[in-house]
């Protein structure tokens, strides 16, 4: 997890800067002066070691302690500013990982980042031919800390100051795909496009924007263009490009893009490039185990990750599934066993969560089935060690829908509603009941049977991970049968929101709803794909003003009841890569600890995804908390 962020983060700002279009000249007064090793032209394509930057650094401060003219210290100051910056996300995503093995990445502050700042507003200041380079990287970052309308201003300045550089425009482009104006982001990365066709930014932006419109044959071009590249825009590149290339049906091609990402080694250091390799590996397992239906393959990827990454216990976790395949239940539960006895000291870990969950699968006999659209947690050998101790009835319904007929996958939906449902029974929880890929007919008769069942209980929690879309202001769920539909069919098909949370109030002592399906409008994307696939081809796509994403508001809430969000209105969530989705992993974390309340868990939830994904994404709760322990305060084992 740790090098995954190293990646998704620290590289992040290495790829904002290759396209700067730095042409340096160092005096020749010796062969490896001071400004040269300042100057070191290798951050344009990789991340570098932080030893390596910080020396970097300290000539960088010769250069500027011992005078010289403008341009030299132009020159300097930038660079050092750059390498403070870098340091500064590369020291915070180090210290993201907890020692129970939760993850909490706090985004640098404005104080953290000053010295980088004062560098850099210094070499603005300088006569010198850096100066619009220097706008673009204090840009960035304003970005990284958020500032927003500082950002813009300096993109809008930079593009006055070099008038022919394309990063600044991919920049105010990320700024208007970040607040929904789709057309002006791609309007200002086809002007990059035309001022630099090799803008690697550009081409990995556009093509990620496309992608996620659903108009696969462009996209596909631009993060073809992107990988061609190399370094440090390759990696990225290919893994976006298997994405695109699962939603478009092409599970070869997926399968290829992966491997090829994970055989790049020149744009980090060497272990973190080992660390990235091997997640890739990992999902390239999951690809070949769960759609290829290779399991020799698969197991031989695992393998390597786990050579490469020893202490990641994603690559056992894939061992242990692929031992289920074969039909060796013992193996699989000596895996299982393996990874639960080398987690031990990092309780909150979500591999150790996971392999707790498919361990009482094998192990836990099946005691009895649910009713309606769901089955009870005993059939997946998950119950209660005992009564909770405050003699207080809890339920627990966990909805997770993955296999969408004609609307994208979301494969980590069904998963994260059984490891929900096995860390509930694990906190005490006496009724655990979990529904997967409910059509229409299974979807609308949710609301009844939580109703009944919720009236019995002093509490009641519901989990639903799944497509969600608002129309007229109102929140859907959407069933996996749902067809690309107008809003008066979606309305008729799908279940509104509001007749769950309803449902979920009849609890004697209060409720919480949990919704994990703040995203992009999937019939939008889903429309344009089957254009895509239809012809493998896009005829001059008519692309949307703005995308429609997330989910609105709720109001009128019965007190004592809580509806808890995966982010904020009309923002989309982050859905994270195999164990990484930022909502889930900050929920069962939190659910980890006995004895929470209502208000502690949701606020502990907000904090912990706002600190792990930058600010980017924050929960949003609506309701008043009943002062009730959400969590028994203990459960006898």
């Amino acid at each position: 997890m740790l090098r995954e962020i190293v990646v998704r983060h620290a590289g992040a700002v290495v790829l904002a800067l290759p396209i700067l279009g730095w042409t340096l000249s160092v005096p020749n007064a010796q062969p490896v002066s001071d400004l040269a090793a300042c100057a070191d032209e290798a951050v344009k394509t990789a991340v570098l070691p932080r030893a390596k930057m910080a020396k970097a650094e300290a000539a960088c401060s010769r250069v500027l302690a011992s005078g010289g003219g403008d341009v030299e210290r132009q020159k300097a100051a930038f660079f050092r500013g750059l390498m403070r910056f870098l340091q500064v996300m590369q020291a915070g995503v180090a210290q993201s990982g907890k020692a129970d093995g939760s993850v909490s990445y706090a985004p640098p502050t404005l104080a953290q980042v000053r010295p980088a700042l004062a560098d850099v507003e210094s070499a603005i200041g300088l006569e010198g031919p850096l100066k619009g380079e220097a706008l673009t990287l204090r840009a960035t970052i304003n970005q990284t800390i958020g500032r927003h309308a500082d950002a813009l201003a300096d993109a809008a300045e930079a593009m006055q100051t070099a008038p022919g550089d394309a990063t600044p425009l991919v920049q105010r482009a990320l700024e208007h795909e970040r607040t929904g104006d789709i057309n002006a982001a791609l309007a200002d990365l086809d002007r990059a496009l035309e001022l630099d066709p090799n803008a690697g930014t550009a081409l990995s932006a556009r093509g990620d924007l496309l992608r996620r419109l659903g108009y696969l044959v462009r996209a596909r071009a631009d993060l073809a263009a992107a990988a061609a590249l190399g370094p440090p825009f390759r990696r990225l590149a290919l893994t976006r490009k298997s994405e695109l290339e699962l939603r478009a049906g092409d599970l070869r091609a997926a399968y290829e893009d992966l491997l090829a990402a994970s055989r790049e080694t020149d744009d980090m250091p060497k272990d973190d490039a080992a660390a990235a390799s091997a997640a890739l590996f990992v999902h390239a397992g999951d690809l070949a185990l769960d759609k290829l239906k290779d399991a020799d393959t698969a197991e031989r990827l695992y393998r390597e990750s786990a050579r490469l990454a020893p202490r990641n216990w994603n690559s056992a976790l894939g061992l242990a599934r692929v031992e289920e395949v074969r039909g060796n239940r013992p193996g699989a539960e000596a895996i299982y066993k393996r990874i639960l006895a080398g987690t031990r000291s990092t309780q909150k870990l979500l591999e150790r969560i996971l392999a707790s969950w498919r361990l009482k699968q094998l192990t836990r006999p099946a005691l009895r089935s649910g009713a309606g659209p769901f089955r009870s947690g005993l059939d997946s050998g998950m119950g209660p060690s005992k009564a909770s101790p405050d003699g207080l009835q809890r339920v627990a319904f966990l909805i997770g829908s993955s296999d969408y007929a004609e609307l994208a996958s979301l494969p980590n939906a069904r998963r994260d509603a059984a490891v929900m449902a096995n860390a509930l029974t694990d906190m005490g929880f006496d009724t655990v009941e979990i529904a997967e890929n409910l059509g229409k007919v299974g979807l609308r008769g949710v609301p009844s049977y939580v109703a009944a069942r919720a009236a019995e209980a002093d509490i009641a929690l519901v989990f639903y991970a799944g497509h969600g879309v608002e129309t007229g202001g109102i929140n859907y769920l959407v069933p996996v049968d749902a067809a690309l539909e107008s809003d008066r069919e979606l309305q008729q098909g799908a279940l509104a929101l509001t007749d769950l949370t309803i449902a979920a109030a009849k609890a004697r002592r209060g409720s919480l709803v949990i919704v994990d399906a703040c995203r992009d409008d999937p019939f939008v994307e889903a429309r344009a794909v089957a254009l895509s696939r239809a012809a493998n081809r896009e005829n001059n796509p008519v692309v949307p003003t703005r995308i429609h994403a997330g989910l609105a508001a709720v109001s009128e809430i019965v007190p004592n009841n809580v509806v808890f969000h995966s982010t904020q209105p009309g923002q989309i969530a982050l859905d994270g890569d195999g164990l990484d989705s930022p909502f889930v992993r900050a929920l069962l974390e939190t659910l980890s600890a006995p004895g929470r309340s209502f208000g502690h868990v949701v606020q502990e939830t907000i904090t912990r995804v706002s600190d792990s994904t930058q600010g980017r994404q924050v929960p949003a709760a609506y309701g008043t908390a009943p002062t009730v322990a959400l969590l028994p305060r203990e459960v006898a084992r």
